[in-house]
């Protein structure tokens, strides 16, 4: 049983490192899969967990919700990813686009977010994870804001820094396990 849950892991770790060599990723709402029950463990931060849909103003959004009682509605409209708070009287964002080019920037919140990278690598622990997107989140305003989010292949949320975060200047925090559409996959 050992033995083939290893296989299941490398099976998976194999399909999200599949590297691409061409300009462009190939889109795919996989870069955010949104499914009641996938969760996303880091470190440092805990759990993200898709908990349930919601209907909103005749529009369904998958509510994530963390291991510190935040919740945010989130959805996936042509490869562009929207959130809003879980209030009703709040106006959509988008947070990520999917079918971005590098170097192109969109407001979101105070702030701004761009495309850094449309075929980034991250390593966790052994593990190499390739075609991975990195958006960079910034404040002008702010001196000590900013933070980045990687999104994976299959996997969607993988990495994240954070800025003036848990008393250090920067941390890296790192997907520890995630379950996306029942597989449920540890990284060490």
């Amino acid at each position: 049983m050992k033995n083939l849950f290893a296989l299941g892991v490398m099976i998976l770790v194999f399909l999200s490192c599949e590297k691409d060599n061409s300009t462009k990723v190939e889109l795919s709402s996989d870069y955010f899969p949104l499914k009641v029950g996938n969760y996303w463990n880091f470190e440092h931060v805990g759990k993200y967990i898709v908990s349930e849909t919601q209907m909103v103003n005749g529009v369904e959004y998958f509510k994530i919700a963390t291991d510190y009682s935040t919740t945010m509605l989130y959805r996936n409209h042509d490869n562009k990813i929207f959130t809003k708070e879980s209030s009703l009287d709040n106006s959509e964002v988008m947070k990520f686009d999917l079918t971005a080019e590098v170097n192109d920037t969109w407001t979101y919140g105070d702030g701004n977010v761009t495309l850094v990278n449309r075929n980034a690598t991250v390593t966790i622990g052994e593990m190499q994870i390739y075609s991975c997107l990195k958006f960079n989140f910034r404040n002008e305003n702010l001196i000590d804001y900013g933070y980045s989010i990687w999104l994976a292949p299959r996997i969607g949320l993988i990495q994240q820094t954070c800025q003036e975060c848990f008393g250090s200047s920067f941390v890296t925090m790192k997907l520890v396990k995630v379950n996306i559409n029942n597989q449920e996959t540890e990284f060490k």
